[in-house]
C-alpha cells in the first residue's frame, strides 16, 4: 500500500470536490481516496506505484472543474484570498443603469452583467467543452442567459453580483474556521535553545538531535519532547490537554512539546525529534481524520449525485408541460429558470463535513481526540458503555494499605521479597511497592525470572526462591493456608518455600468519576458496565458506589476481551469501551467504539482507541459525549436549513412568489448560512 498526499488549488465548489473524489476513487490502482475540501488536501492509497500520478489526476480534475491543480506537499494550495473588486464597479454600475432608464441603461446593465459575470461564463464555456452540464457555473450562465432573453438584465446582473459576493464571502469563512483549528498546529516555536562553548544559540526545530540538551526561559513554549534535567517550575497544559490548572515539574519530569513554561528556566533532555513529537502525532491525527467519514457525509454526498440532475430535469420539464398545455411560456421559462439557480448542491456538502470538521478541531482544544468525524458520530448514539477498573474509574494510583505477615516473619522481610519480585514489572502494584519502599537490587543476582500477567512473578535471586501473585497464583503451587484479604486488593508471597504473608492496596475513585456517570445517564447511555481482573469484593464495591448495572471481576486481559465479545453479541445496542489504554489494547479494538483514559504520552492510547482522552479526567468523557450531541445536532441543523430553504425557494417559484433574487439567496446564501451556522460552534 502506498500513500501519498498532495495539495489543491482553485477548488471553490464543494459538490465539484465530491465529484473528483469519487472519479478518483474509481480508478483501478486507487483502494481509497479522500478528498478534504476545507483543508484542500488529497489523500490517496495506491494499490501500486503509479507513473506520472499528478499527470493523472490534473486530468480527472480539469475534465470536472477546470482551473483546479494537484501538486506535491507545500508546492501548491490554497490560493490567496483576492477581493473580488471587479463587483463593487458593478454595483456602481447596475446603480447607474436604474437611474439612467431606457437603453443606456440597458447597456449599462448588460455592462455590469458582464463585468461581474465574466469569471462565471468562461468557467461555464470550459465546463461546457468538457461535458459537465450539471456544473455549478454552466447551470448559474444558463439561468442568466434565460434572464437576459426575458429582458430581465438588472435582475440578470444582480444575480451575478450576489453570486460572487457569495463565493468570496464564502471562501473568507472557509479560511477562518481553517485558520482556527490550523491554530493548534502552531503551538511551538521554530528554533529552540542550545548552550555551547560560545553561548546559547538558536537552532532549527528540523536540526534536534535526541539526547541533546535544550533551554527554556519563563513565559515560552517546550518546543520537543523531553525529560527535564535541570530547574522546578510550573506548566501550562491547556494547549494539549485542555486542563487549566497549572502541572508542578522538577528534574526527572517527562515535558512535552507545546506545553507553557509558567517560571524559571529549564535544562531539557531531548527525546523526540520534531516530526516525533506528542504535538506532531496528535496534529497528524487531527489533519487525517477528515479522511474517515461519517455515515452522514457518505449520504450526503450520495444525494448530491442525484439531487442536481432531478432538480434540473424539474426545471425542463416546469417549463415544457405548461408551455406545451397552452400556458404563458415566459412565464413559466423565469419560473424553470429558478429551479435552475436552486439545483446546486453546494450548501449540503459543504455544510456536513465543516460541521464535523470544526468538532473534531474544538475536541482536539479541549485534549479530547477523535479520529474520524466516524467517531464523533458514534460516541452520540452510543447506548452502552463498559469501562476497565483501575486507572480508568479509580486513579491507578494504588498505595501501600497494610504489610501483613505471617508467623514469625517480619515486615521489613515481607516487604524486601515483594520488592524484588516486582523490581522489574509496570503493574500498578509494583508501582505501589516501589514507592512505598526501597531495598537494595542487583540484576545480576537474578538467576531466574517469569511474569505471568494477571497471575503473579516467580524469582530466583541469588539462591533465594521467591513468588508473588494472587491467592490463586500461589495456591497452585501447594499453598493452601493463606490469610484471609477480605476484600481488599493484595499480593501474596512466598520465599523458599515458605508462606510470608501479603500486602494490601488502596486505590481510590477518580474524584468527579461518579457525577460524569450520574450525568452520563441524561444522556443517550443507558447501560453502565465494568470489567475487572481485581477480586470479586473489590470490583464490587466500585460498582455499587458508582451505580453501575453490572460487572465481572478476576478477569485476566484474554477474559476481558472474552467477556465483551459475550456483550457485543447479545445486545441490540451501540457498545463502547473506556480504558486507560495500556493494558487494554484488544479490549479497546474490538468494541464498537474505543476510548482510552491515557495520559498524554500514553502511546497505546494514542495508537489504539479511537478517541484519546489526554488530560484522564471525567469531565473530559463527559465533555467528548457532549461535544459528539452537539455536533451531530449541528449536523443535522445545517442539513435542514440547506433542504428546507432550497425547497421553499422551489415551491415559492414554481407559484410564482420567488424570482431570481430570492434563488441565488437561496443557493450562495444558504451556504453561507450553514457555514456562519457551523462557526458559532468554533466559539
Amino acid at each position: 500500500m502506498i500513500i501519498k498526499e498532495y495539495d489543491i488549488s482553485n477548488l471553490d465548489c464543494a459538490n465539484c470536490s465530491a465529484k473528483i473524489e469519487s472519479e478518483i476513487n474509481n480508478l483501478s490502482e486507487v483502494s481509497m481516496a479522500n478528498l478534504d475540501f476545507v483543508n484542500k488536501r488529497l489523500t490517496i492509497q495506491f494499490t501500486e506505484e503509479v507513473e506520472r500520478p499528478l499527470e493523472r489526476l490534473n486530468a480527472i480534475a480539469a475534465r470536472i472543474e477546470p482551473g483546479v491543480v494537484f501538486s506535491q506537499i507545500g508546492e501548491g494550495g490554497i490560493k490567496s484570498d483576492k477581493k473580488p473588486w471587479f463587483v463593487v464597479l458593478a454595483i456602481l454600475i447596475l446603480t447607474a443603469s436604474l437611474w439612467v432608464g431606457g437603453l443606456p441603461g440597458v447597456i449599462l446593465g448588460l455592462a455590469a452583467y458582464l463585468l461581474s459575470g465574466h469569471k462565471v461564463i468562461i468557467s461555464a464555456g470550459k465546463e461546457l467543452i468538457s461535458k459537465q452540464l450539471f456544473a455549478e457555473n454552466f447551470l448559474m450562465s444558463i439561468a442568466t442567459f434565460g434572464a437576459l432573453y426575458l429582458g430581465e438584465y438588472t435582475e440578470a446582473a444582480a444575480v451575478m453580483i450576489l453570486y460572487e459576493i457569495g463565493q468570496y464571502l464564502e471562501s473568507r469563512a472557509l479560511n477562518k474556521s481553517r485558520a482556527s483549528i490550523s491554530a493548534l498546529l502552531s503551538l511551538k516555536p521554530d528554533k529552540y535553545h542550545v548552550s555551547t562553548p560560545d553561548g546559547i544559540v538558536d537552532k532549527k526545530l528540523s536540526e534536534a538531535q535526541k539526547g541533546e540538551t535544550m533551554l527554556v526561559y519563563a513565559g515560552e513554549r517546550i518546543p520537543l519532547d523531553g525529560v527535564i534535567s535541570k530547574g522546578n517550575s510550573s506548566v501550562d497544559t491547556s494547549s494539549l490537554t485542555g486542563e487549566a490548572v497549572p502541572v508542578a515539574v522538577e528534574a526527572g519530569t517527562e515535558v512535552f512539546a507545546g506545553f507553557v513554561n509558567r517560571e524559571g528556566m529549564l535544562e531539557i533532555t531531548v527525546q523526540k525529534t520534531d516530526a516525533e513529537s506528542m504535538l506532531s502525532r496528535i496534529g497528524k491525527l487531527i489533519e487525517s481524520a477528515t479522511a474517515k467519514k461519517s455515515n452522514t457525509e457518505r449520504f450526503i454526498t450520495r444525494f448530491a449525485r442525484v439531487y442536481t440532475p432531478v432538480v434540473v430535469l424539474a426545471a425542463l420539464l416546469v417549463f415544457a408541460i405548461p408551455s406545451l398545455l397552452g400556458f404563458p411560456a415566459a412565464v413559466w421559462f423565469k419560473r424553470a429558470l429558478v429551479l435552475l439557480i436552486v439545483s446546486c448542491p453546494c450548501a449540503l456538502v459543504i455544510s456536513v463535513p465543516l460541521s464535523y470538521y470544526i468538532g473534531l478541531g474544538r475536541a482536539a482544544r479541549q485534549g479530547i481526540i477523535f479520529k474520524g468525524s466516524i467517531y464523533l458520530d458514534l460516541l452520540a448514539k452510543v447506548k452502552t458503555l463498559v469501562f476497565d477498573k483501575t486507572g480508568t474509574l479509580t486513579t491507578g494510583e494504588l498505595r501501600l494499605d497494610s504489610v501483613n505477615p505471617f508467623g514469625e516473619t517480619g515486615k521489613d522481610e515481607l516487604l524486601e521479597s515483594l520488592y524484588r519480585c516486582e523490581f522489574t514489572s509496570s503493574h500498578p502494584f509494583a508501582l505501589a511497592v516501589k514507592r512505598a519502599k526501597q531495598f537494595p537490587f542487583d540484576a545480576a543476582k537474578v538467576e531466574a525470572l517469569s511474569e505471568y500477567p494477571g497471575k503473579g512473578v516467580l524469582l530466583v535471586y541469588e539462591k533465594d526462591k521467591l513468588i508473588a501473585g494472587s491467592e490463586d497464583f500461589i495456591k497452585s503451587y501447594g499453598f493452601v493456608s493463606l490469610s484471609d484479604t477480605g476484600d481488599k486488593s493484595a499480593v501474596h508471597v512466598v520465599k523458599n518455600d515458605l508462606y510470608l504473608g501479603y500486602v494490601s492496596f488502596e486505590d481510590e475513585l477518580k474524584p468527579g468519576m461518579k457525577e460524569a456517570i450520574h450525568s452520563l445517564r441524561n444522556a443517550p447511555v443507558q447501560h453502565f458496565s465494568m470489567l475487572s481482573g481485581d477480586r470479586q469484593p473489590k470490583a464490587e464495591k466500585v460498582a455499587k458506589e458508582l451505580g453501575l448495572d453490572s460487572f465481572a471481576a478476576q478477569l485476566l486481559p484474554q477474559e476481558k476481551l472474552s467477556k465483551l465479545e459475550e456483550s457485543l453479541n447479545h445486545r441490540e445496542r451501540l457498545l463502547a469501551y473506556c480504558g486507560d489504554g495500556l493494558n487494554d489494547a484488544p479490549v479497546l479494538a474490538r468494541a464498537d467504539l474505543g476510548i482510552a483514559m491515557g495520559k498524554i504520552g500514553a502511546q497505546a492510547s494514542i495508537e489504539t482507541a479511537d478517541v484519546v482522552l489526554l488530560n484522564d479526567k471525567p469531565e473530559q468523557l463527559l465533555t467528548a459525549f457532549r461535544l459528539s450531541k452537539q455536533t451531530q445536532s449541528l449536523v443535522w441543523q445545517n442539513i435542514s436549513l440547506a433542504l428546507g430553504i432550497k425547497i421553499m425557494v422551489m415551491a415559492s417559484g414554481l407559484a410564482g412568489i420567488s424570482g431570481l433574487w430570492e434563488a441565488i439567496i437561496a443557493d450562495v446564501g444558504v451556504t453561507l448560512l450553514v457555514i456562519f451556522n457551523s462557526l458559532r460552534m468554533v466559539k
